[in-house]
Formats: structure tokens, sequence, C-alpha cells
């Protein structure tokens, strides 16, 4: 079933499309500017970035801004949908798990009765 649970479709909106300036080229730099490992606090105690290393502020008319608020939408679009999926793939676990738990649930009950059963047939025998 390749882990997507039956029933389940991608959304109908179009394809996540990029152009060339949509590349990770920065991706190295950006990481590496953070001197803590993720998940660990700034050693300042704060979440805000050094002074002289803020974010490049972007004016809401230009192209770049809206390129940039552009990729962002997709991202979260991307984010969102995988989300929904692993919640979907989750969901559909449980309730196999549920079904296979009762069957084992009656597959217990079952043998223990047999169990009773055999020996009852057993002390009834007088071989105990």
């Amino acid at each position: 079933m390749d882990g997507i649970p039956a029933g389940y479709e991608m959304p109908p909106y179009m394809q996540y499309q990029f152009t060339n300036r949509d590349s990770i080229g920065n991706i190295s730099t950006a990481s590496s500017s953070c001197s803590s490992s993720p998940g660990t606090p700034a050693p300042s105690g704060h979440r805000y970035p050094a002074p002289g290393k803020s974010k490049k502020r972007v004016e809401k008319d230009t192209e770049e801004y809206k390129e940039r608020r552009q990729r962002n939408n997709i991202a979260v679009r991307k984010s969102r949908d995988k989300a929904k999926k692993r919640n979907m793939e989750t969901q559909y676990k449980v309730l196999e798990l549920s079904a296979e738990n009762e069957r084992l649930q009656k597959r217990v009950e079952h043998l223990s009765r047999e169990l009773a059963t055999l020996r009852s047939l057993l002390s009834a025998s007088g071989h105990c």
C-alpha cells in the first residue's frame, strides 16, 4: 500500500513549480550562521538574532518580496499537506492495529475456553 491510506488523494491544486531563482543555493550559509545546535536556545537566552545579523528587510511592493511570499506560500502548503498525510497515515494505522487487537483478543478468548475444556476433560479422566 506504499504507506498511503486507501482513498487518500493528493490535493487538486496545481503542482509545485519552481523557477531558477527558487534554488536552495544559500542553504549552507543560512545554516552555518546558527552557532547552537537545533532545538537548543541561543546562548544569550533569547531567540532574536544577534545585533548586526538581522534578516534583510524587503519592501512589500518589490518583485523580490512577491517571489519570497510565493515561495513561502508553496512551502507552507507543502508542509500542511505533509502533516495531513502523516495524520491520515496515523489514523489508518490506529484502525489497523485496533482491528488486529480485537482479532487477537478473540483468539485469546477462544484458546482460554479450549484450555478450560481440555483441563476439565483431563481431570474427568483422572490423570491429574
